[in-house]
């Protein structure tokens, strides 16, 4: 029994670290397709489409604006737990999947031909995954009753994100060596967390006991934000600054479930009947993001460029993203239940370095690393722990960026073949001890685990330049 309901609470405290271990960070993601390999250092020389969230102000000086036809970026994550259910028993899941990037174009507006526009699609946050363990045994299960008993045990999670940005780019040239630029973000984000048990007993004496538990919420937020960018060239140096102001958040909506019953039989002990439900929708709900002010340096060495960035957030103090209306057990009316959703942020500066190396006129090679600094907090409760109060993130690891790789320049196409890797371990609370028969109690509230998580990127895209320049490079750039 011990080691079933272990496995269990195991396998549910494990589950969301796969999908949630990109929140609390802001450059896990990165865009374009030089960019990416570049770890996304490139705030003063972004040369493709990744400018729209770079640096809208290099759009006007990018030579051959593309429109990122393709970009195919596949994931292969990693998550291992050591000693996560003590006596150094752990547990670990991979994944291989294809990941959303960036869609982007640009056009022209006949009435402003000295200006450059750009419209662009990109996902912040994107996951799916429900994770869930089931067992069934026959044994002397519980020792107040007699004979062997049969018991089932079910836990799930789930843990849904979406996050998606809808851009449109506007720039100019402010003279031959400056230009400015803003692009306006459309934003959606739909978040979903929750957690069920589920236990049955049937003793020998065919008497039935049930336990089932379901707490999860859901919201959806809109708003828009802005991110300024100006843009300097003065001789061998690109330089660049940009501004990211914080979500002007216009509509956002909530709702909460809260289940728990149990039917219990003589001999299991004194614990009452209980029956617990509330259903709540339309809770009011917003999100707070930060400012951001970036930095950015490209030098060319010769026939070779080095690229620096780095980018500060703003500080977020604690405060509240939902809370839900207190509800009472229908069992004992006495008994007050609250669900509160809290979320505080501390301040980051991050900063990249990449390098672009000349290999021939039609093939370039790519080297980069960069930070990715938690904005988590120490003293976060998270939603598993079934406490009133519950944090929004929850992965409170330091990330580090390596990327690297190829483009190929041909007539009429640009090719990018590379990967990209970020590592980060954390040290986590570990609320049970997996019993082995030597004795030792199950909860120890000073046991800890440790987690690793690993990510691998592999970028395989194609870029191409609209009708006039794409007709030009067919002509051999007559």
């Amino acid at each position: 029994m011990k080691r079933t309901l272990t496995a269990l609470i195991g396998a549910l405290l494990l589950g969301p670290f796969v999908v949630t271990a990109q929140d609390g960070h802001y450059w896990t993601q990165q865009y374009g397709t030089k960019s990416m390999l570049l770890s996304g250092s490139v705030i003063g020389g972004v040369e493709d489409l990744g400018a729209v969230y770079y640096n809208p102000a290099r759009l006007a000086v990018i030579e051959n604006p593309a429109f990122l036809l393709s970009a195919s970026v596949y994931e292969m994550s990693k998550i291992e737990a050591s000693d996560i259910f003590g006596n150094s028993k752990g547990a670990s899941k991979a994944e291989f999947k294809g990941v959303p990037t960036l869609a982007a174009g640009t056009f022209k507006v006949k009435f402003l031909p000295k200006h450059h526009f750009a419209y662009a699609i990109m996902t912040r946050q994107q996951s799916d995954v429900s994770t869930s363990y089931k067992n069934e045994v026959y044994q002397d299960v519980f020792s107040t009753l007699p004979g062997d008993e049969y018991f089932s045990g079910e836990m799930s999670i789930t843990n849904k994100a979406n996050e998606q940005w809808f851009g449109l780019t506007w720039s100019h040239t402010l003279s031959s060596k400056m230009s400015v630029g803003v692009t306006t973000n459309y934003v959606t984000n739909t978040q979903t967390k929750g957690s069920a048990i589920e236990l049955h007993a049937l003793s020998s004496s065919n008497e039935v006991a049930i336990y089932q538990y379901d707490r999860n919420y859901t919201y959806q937020e809109n708003g828009l934000l802005w991110k300024a960018g100006l843009s300097g060239n003065f001789g061998k140096w690109n330089l660049g600054l940009t501004i990211k102001t914080p979500l002007l958040s216009f509509s956002g909506s909530g709702s909460y479930n809260y289940e728990e019953y149990l039917s219990t039989i003589p001999g299991l002990g004194p614990q009452p009947e209980v029956y617990k439900t509330s259903s709540q929708e339309g809770i009011a709900m917003k999100t707070k993001s930060p400012w951001a002010i970036g930095l950015g340096a490209t030098r060319a060495l010769g026939r070779n460029k080095i690229h620096f960035s780095t980018e500060w957030y703003s500080a977020i103090p604690k405060y509240t993203v939902m809370q839900a209306t207190r509800h009472f057990s229908q069992s004992t009316p006495t008994d007050t239940l609250d669900f509160l959703l809290t979320d505080q942020m501390k301040s980051v500066w991050n900063a990249g370095i990449g390098m672009e190396f000349f290999i021939s006129e039609h093939i370039s090679g790519f080297a980069s690393f960069s930070t990715d600094f938690t904005t988590v907090t120490d003293d976060i409760t998270r939603f598993l722990q079934r406490q009133d109060e519950a944090s929004n993130s929850s992965w409170k690891a330091d990330f580090y960026h390596w990327g690297g790789g190829v483009v190929l320049d041909f007539k009429g196409a640009d090719i990018t073949l590379g990967v990209t890797h970020t590592g980060a371990q954390q040290t986590i609370p570990r609320l049970l001890n997996f019993p082995d028969g030597g004795g030792g109690g199950i909860f120890d509230p000073n046991s800890t685990a440790d987690l690793k998580w690993d990510r691998w990127r592999f970028v395989f895209s194609f870029s191409f330049p609209f009708l006039a320049d794409y007709a030009k490079k067919l002509e051999g750039g007559k």
